[in-house]
C-alpha cells in the first residue's frame, strides 16, 4: 500500500484486523522501483495492490491482515538503489515519520484471504 494512499483516505489497521480492500493485479514496472530500493526479488512477491484511485471495478477482497512492515528509502528525486529499510511493525498508521533521510514510502502486507489459506 503505498504511502500516499493511506494519508489520503486510508483507515489505519493492525495485525489480525479483518479487512476488505478493493485489490488489483500490479503492473510489473509499477513495481520495479522495489527491486531498486530493495536488491531482493520483492516486487515478485506482490500479487496485489491496494488503491483507492485505481479501478473501482475491482473487486474487494476480504482478508484478515497476517504481518505489516514499512518501507522507508531514498529518493533523488527518482528512488535510490539500496536505500530501502523493511520495519515489521503491528500497526499501520494514517500517518508516518521519515526515517533520518530516508522518506516513508509504504508498507508491505501480507493478508490472509479465503483464497490465499496462509
Amino acid at each position: 500500500m503505498d504511502g500516499w494512499q493511506m494519508e489520503c483516505c486510508g483507515t489505519p489497521f493492525g495485525e489480525r484486523s479483518d479487512v476488505a480492500w478493493r485489490l488489483r493485479n500490479p503492473n510489473p514496472t509499477e513495481l520495479s522501483w522495489l527491486d531498486t530500493v530493495l536488491h531482493d526479488g520483492v516486487a515478485a512477491t506482490i500479487d496485489a495492490v491496494e488503491d483507492h484511485h485505481g479501478d473501482g471495478s475491482a473487486p474487494r477482497t476480504a482478508g484478515t491482515v497476517v504481518s505489516i512492515a514499512t518501507l522507508h528509502c531514498r529518493f533523488a528525486p527518482e528512488p535510490v538503489a539500496g536505500s530501502g529499510v523493511v520495519t515489521p511493525v503491528i500497526a499501520a498508521e494514517k500517518w508516518n515519520n521519515d526515517l533520518d533521510d530516508r522518506r516513508f514510502a509504504g508498507f508491505l502486507i501480507r493478508l490472509r484471504t479465503a483464497d490465499s489459506g496462509s
